[in-house]
């Protein structure tokens, strides 16, 4: 059984045996046992820094900060030098970001927005000087929601942000009219769709199982970042904030239900399956803890004392598993072996660590 593409690390690959040797632990890392948030920092420094790949730099700089120096030059400046494509609308040139890059639409801009880039900041780039206002320009005048079909939650929390909802109009380059609020109605649609299942589960009309949320970005967490933008920069209108929390709700069931569904899915002692299994986890407690501190952080969701209580729980889980995943496996065999996976567990160490220092 397998739990879809981004949890699937090479069942057959003895790259993934553990090693016999004791590795450094939490309690190598100053700050004493248990820091887990420094310690993915230095893992991060050591494994994910160094790496000349965009979609690593960019989770580096959501990490570290958008001022993280790397061999004494700012790497937001070199990643978006290095990136920054120019398109042609009529007679205008627009800067932007290609989807090969981001992965995802608007990644680059939301990235910039999550480190709190200042909007007059400039970036020197081949095709000229940009400042973070003049990309958000760019960006919004290439946009085509109609041909997106990718979530839309790095464009929605984008865009929010940069649209309040008594302006929430514009006129693309295109000359599409854009409303946020309808993109915002979009979203939470595909999202309920998404957690249609889960749903499905709390009513007690079915088990819980893969099934589609499994197959969306990193288990669904997604979803639910763009809604939680939405809802800060005041997109609140309707019956939007009632949804979105019985979508929380899912989420924090689903904390109880997933490592049961990981476990039962890759059963076994086999290192390499241990592996797989605790990658999946990984994905699923970095990005809730990341989800749940950012809304505590910012005080964005009106949750009961049990809910946060839950919460907390799942930062638990996750500080020991980032000691197992860092830690107990043979990462350097899995780096020249399987890259695509060991790429991912770098992305997701970095989702942690910011989760956890939010959190904290």
């Amino acid at each position: 059984m397998r739990l879809g593409r981004r949890h699937v690390l090479g069942l057959g690959l003895a790259a993934m045996a553990r090693l016999a040797a004791p590795r450094p632990g939490f309690a190598d890392v100053p700050g004493g046992r248990g820091d887990a948030a420094r310690f993915l920092r230095e893992f991060i420094l050591q494994r994910a820094a160094p790496s000349t790949d965009p979609w690593i730099e960019m989770h580096v700089v959501l990490a570290l900060g958008a001022g993280f120096e790397r061999d004494g030059k700012n790497l937001l400046d070199e990643l978006v030098a290095r990136t920054l494509v120019m398109e042609s609308v009529g007679v205008r040139r627009y800067p932007h970001f290609p989807l090969d890059i981001e992965r995802h639409p608007f990644h680059m801009l939301q990235i910039m927005q999550s480190t709190e880039v200042p909007g007059d900041r400039v970036f020197e780039t081949p095709h000229g000087k940009f400042s973070r206002r003049d990309l958000v320009d760019g960006g919004t005048a290439l946009l085509v929601p109609s041909e997106i079909d990718d979530e839309l939650s790095w464009v929605v929390a984008v865009l929010c942000n940069e649209f309040p909802p008594q302006r929430d109009r514009f006129e693309t380059a295109r000359g599409l009219e854009i409303v946020v609020g309808e993109l915002v109605r979009r979203h939470l649609s595909e999202a309920e769709e998404a957690y249609a299942d889960v749903l499905a589960v709390m009513r007690g009309e079915r088990l819980y199982g893969k099934g589609p949320l499994h197959r969306t970005a990193c288990n669904g967490m997604h979803l639910l970042f763009g809604l939680l933008e939405a809802m800060r920069y005041g997109y609140r209108q309707g019956d939007l904030v009632p949804r979105v929390e019985r979508l929380v709700e899912a989420t924090l069931f689903r904390a109880r239900l997933e490592p049961v569904l990981i476990d039962r899915a890759m059963p076994g002692d086999d290192p390499r399956i241990a592996l797989n299994r605790d990658a999946a986890k990984f994905t699923f407690l970095g990005h809730a803890v990341e989800f749940f501190g950012y809304a505590r952080r910012h005080g964005t969701l009106d949750l009961t004392p049990d809910a946060w209580r839950a919460a907390e729980a799942v930062r638990g889980q996750l500080v020991s598993l980032s000691e197992r995943i860092t830690t107990d496996y043979d990462l350097e065999a899995l780096a020249g072996q399987v890259p695509r996976a060991y790429k991912l567990i770098l992305g997701d160490a970095c989702h942690a660590y910011r989760g956890l220092r939010l959190w904290g």
